[in-house]
Parts: structure tokens; C-alpha cells; sequence
């Protein structure tokens, strides 16, 4: 590695771990493969607490995985497998143990601390062992959910490590959209994920680009455009899927609706109402001016079509059910027309382009002697 190289890594190395991800905290309590690590400092305040909730630490740490001294904590880490002694499960199964043990002494210790009380004698006794389960209770407690945290942890880790696969690099925003979670959080439990070794030991944040890279070099920076056409591209991709039920839902009840006559009605409702979301999805910039067509007009038509099918299919042509078809009938024709001048409508800004463009057109001809005058003044006539 000659010395440009050997600046470079170093850069990497040193500029992008920002302290405020921790790094040294999650070397105190983590191995090289990801799992926990008890240090002995932690197993004496343990065994000066209460004596349990030293012992399981103690035995937690006896079975902690010990990772190998080769070059094998990226593998360790991407494929974090079970082990016979799991850290997690003795600490849940020694709280459990602790909560329940201490719950069962507390009313024995309350009621002698009463007595005591009353006595007004060997007071402090009473005080002792009613500190003494409540300790058992809280180490419990402690013993739990530092099962728990562990456990949600593991989970975590395992999600950040399928989301990067086999990728040289990948950038936050992506681990974030798939895990759910605010690029604040997802750099936090990357870093973490980096300081226990689980990408290899040249894993780093690239700050500029906002990636993790694991070898090779960082992916150039997402520009604002491109991160603008990709939310186009997800915001297209919904509307197109809102867009694809509703048209589904005329056809299904014009399949359900025999008649010929409103069938031909529906038809064209379809065609009109396709050609209005394509030119939607071309020109998202009209959409602000179809809230009321997308909110009212659409729902409601298809709320009179669903009425008209449910009264169809009724096997009685009375009074009330013709009335309300009729009615529904006459309806749809004028919807057809108003979804007709509802598509014309959205070509309103294309024809005053239009007109400017032909009246400027004819106006740089009259100007250079390229047209006759008198067909010239006979349009500007028309156009009054």
C-alpha cells in the first residue's frame, strides 16, 4: 500500500466514526462478533448488589461466545447463530428467578417490619429485609430487561446485516426506509454494528455520502435530484397503484350490471376516468386542481354504480327499485358529460400555449415578409 493509499484509509478510518455513535461504549460490552460481553468490573458490583444477580453475570460471562483470532468476525457477525449457553437466556431465566423469589419474601419482610414498628424495637432488621427483597425484586427486574434489551438488539443487528447482504456498500437512506427507521437511529446502530466487528474490520461511515461502506470505495453522493426523481418514482408508483383499484372497481360492477344500455354508460365513464389518470401520472403538477373530481365526483359515481347493481339484482322490479334506477340512469349521463368537459378541462393551459405559440409564430412572419399581409390581417380578424 504506498502512502496516498495508506492517507486515504486513515482519513476513512478516523473521520468518519463520529464519537457521538459510541464506540467505545460498545467495545466495553461487546465482542468481535456482535454478542455481549460481561467485564469482570461489572460482576463485583454484581456480587456487592446481591449475590444473584453476581452469579448470573459470572455465569453469563463463562458462557460467552469467544470468537476466533482469525479474520472471521464479518462472518461471525452476518451469521449470528444460537449457542448451547446463550447469554440471554440465563439472564432471563436468573431474573425470572430473582423477581419471583424477592416478591415472595416482601410480604413476610413487610409485615415483620410492622411488627417491628409496633414493637418499637429491632426496627432497622425490618428495614434490612425489606431492602433485601426489594434488591432481589429490582435485580430481577434488571436481569429481565437487560434479556430483553439484548434480544431486541440481536434482532436488530440480524435486519441491518440481511438489509446489506452481500453489498460493498449501501447508503443509510435505504437501511432506514427498510428497517422503518430515522437516519439518526439507523447511523446510531450501524456505527454499533461496525464497533463489534460484524462488517470486518475496514467497515466504516462515509459522511459525505451517508453510506456504509465495507470495502472498496464509498458510492458517489445522492444530489438532491436524485433523491427528488426517486421520491417522484414512489409517489407515481402509489397513485398509479390508487389508480389501477379504482378503475378495477368500475369494471367490476359493469360486469355485474347486464344492461346494455348503462353497461355502454359505464364503459365510457371507464375510458374517460383512465384517460384522466393517465394524464395525471404524466402531469402531477394538475393534481392539486382534481381534489374535487378525485374526493367527490369519482366516489360518489362509483357509490350510485354500486347501488344500481345491488338494485339490479333484485329478483322484484317495484315501484321504488325502478324510480331509483331511473334516476341513477339519468345521472350517469350527466356524469359522462361532466367527466368529458372535466378532461377537456385539463387541456385548458395546453391551448392558451398553443395560441401564444401560433400568434407569435405569425406575428415573426408578418415582421420578416414571410407571409401575406392580407392573410395576416384576415386571421387577426378571426381572432378578435
Amino acid at each position: 500500500m504506498d502512502n496516498n493509499q495508506q492517507n486515504d484509509f486513515n482519513y476513512n478510518e478516523s473521520n468518519s466514526r463520529p464519537e457521538s455513535y459510541g464506540s467505545n461504549q460498545s467495545g466495553t460490552f461487546r465482542n468481535a462478533n456482535g454478542t455481549y460481553h460481561i467485564p469482570v468490573w461489572l460482576i463485583i458490583v454484581g456480587f456487592v448488589l446481591n449475590w444473584l444477580l453476581g452469579l448470573g453475570l459470572l455465569i453469563a460471562r463463562l458462557c460467552e461466545d469467544k470468537p476466533s483470532q482469525k479474520g472471521s468476525s464479518q462472518a461471525a457477525g452476518k451469521n449470528i447463530k444460537k449457542k448451547k449457553a446463550n447469554v440471554k437466556v440465563i439472564l432471563m431465566v436468573l431474573g425470572i428467578f430473582a423477581l419471583v423469589g424477592g416478591i415472595s419474601l416482601m410480604p413476610d419482610a413487610v409485615q415483620y417490619l410492622i411488627w417491628c414498628i409496633e414493637e418499637g424495637d429491632y426496627i432497622s432488621y425490618g428495614v434490612e429485609d425489606v431492602a433485601q427483597a426489594l434488591l432481589w425484586i429490582l435485580s430481577g427486574i434488571g436481569m429481565i430487561l437487560a434479556s430483553r434489551h439484548m434480544r431486541a438488539g440481536e434482532r436488530r443487528r440480524q435486519k441491518i446485516a440481511a438489509v446489506v447482504g452481500d453489498a460493498e456498500s449501501i447508503y443509510i437512506k435505504e437501511i432506514s426506509e427498510a428497517l422503518s427507521m430515522s437516519r439518526e437511529k439507523t447511523m446510531k446502530y450501524v456505527q454499533q454494528c461496525i464497533d463489534c466487528g460484524m462488517f470486518g474490520s475496514r467497515a466504516y461511515l462515509d459522511m459525505r455520502s451517508e453510506s456504509l461502506v465495507i470495502s472498496g470505495q464509498a458510492p458517489a453522493p445522492l444530489s438532491k435530484d436524485d433523491e427528488k426523481s426517486k421520491e417522484e418514482e414512489e409517489r407515481k408508483g402509489e397513485n398509479q397503484s390508487k389508480y389501477d383499484v379504482i378503475l378495477k372497481q368500475l369494471r367490476d360492477v359493469n360486469d355485474r350490471i347486464p344492461g346494455e344500455e348503462m353497461s355502454a354508460k359505464i364503459d365510457r365513464l371507464e375510458n374517460l376516468t383512465g384517460k384522466i389518470f393517465r394524464l395525471l401520472q404524466d402531469h402531477p403538477e394538475k393534481q392539486s386542481k382534481m381534489n374535487k373530481f378525485m374526493d367527490y365526483y369519482l366516489p360518489t359515481s362509483l357509490k350510485l354504480l354500486e347501488r344500481y347493481a345491488q338494485l339490479d339484482a333484485q329478483e322484484v322490479e317495484g315501484d321504488n327499485i325502478s324510480k331509483s334506477k331511473k334516476q341513477i340512469e339519468e345521472t350517469m349521463d350527466t356524469m359522462v358529460t361532466a367527466f368529458e368537459k372535466q378532461l377537456d378541462k385539463m387541456f385548458y393551459a395546453e391551448s392558451i400555449d398553443i395560441s401564444a405559440d401560433i400568434a407569435a409564430m405569425q406575428n415573426m412572419l408578418h415582421v420578416d415578409g414571410l407571409t401575406d399581409s392580407t392573410m395576416f390581417d384576415t386571421n387577426k380578424t378571426k381572432q378578435q
